[in-house]
């Protein structure tokens, strides 16, 4: 009797997700993009409940709800996630063809800007070329200009933000 319970409350808490999607799809489709996106962020945190096809459509639905609401750095991420997630071998077919078209091209218009600024803000001068009457020609003076180089300190070791994330996920994993 326990066993029919627990598997009846897991197929009721899948279909939950669902339907959350689904009423993101309803409202992304209404235009009513704020809505959507609150009801895809509270989905967020049980994103590994739904299959990879729901996926890619979370991720479509919420990028193309934060371009239209000008929001273009996260537009940015989630639709560069959906691309991604369709053109791997186990979403193909989850996106119609012109929901691919319009993520593939929204990316590439938001690419632009987004590479242009980043290649200026990381563009540095070259060092000056030391000439050769200025380079140092004696062991001696190679040695002193080695010891003379600054300590670098060591890195410290921190987990990276999907380390953390793995981590979240075993765990959520380990209590159900």
């Amino acid at each position: 009797m326990r066993r029919i319970l627990c598997g009846l409350l897991l197929l009721v808490g899948c279909t939950t997700y669902r339907d959350d999607l689904q009423r993101a799809r309803l409202h992304y489709n209404a235009n009513e993009y704020d809505r959507a996106l609150v009801l895809l962020e509270v989905l967020e945190h049980d994103i590994d409940s739904l299959s990879e096809a729901e996926r890619v459509q979370y991720s479509y639905i919420r990028g193309m709800s934060h371009f239209r609401l000008e929001q273009k750095r996260d537009a940015r991420h989630w639709l560069a996630n959906a691309v991604a997630r369709e053109q791997a071998p186990t979403g193909k077919g989850s996106l119609t063809p012109d929901e691919m078209k319009r993520s593939e091209e929204t990316v590439a218009s938001l690419n632009g800007p987004y590479w242009a600024s980043r290649r200026a803000s990381t563009r540095r001068p070259k060092p000056a070329a030391t000439p050769p009457s200025a380079r140092p020609t004696s062991t001696a003076s190679r040695a002193s200009s080695a010891t003379a180089a600054p300590a670098r300190r060591p890195r410290t070791s921190r987990p990276s933000p999907s380390s953390s994330r793995r981590i979240h996920c075993v765990r959520k994993l380990a209590c159900r």
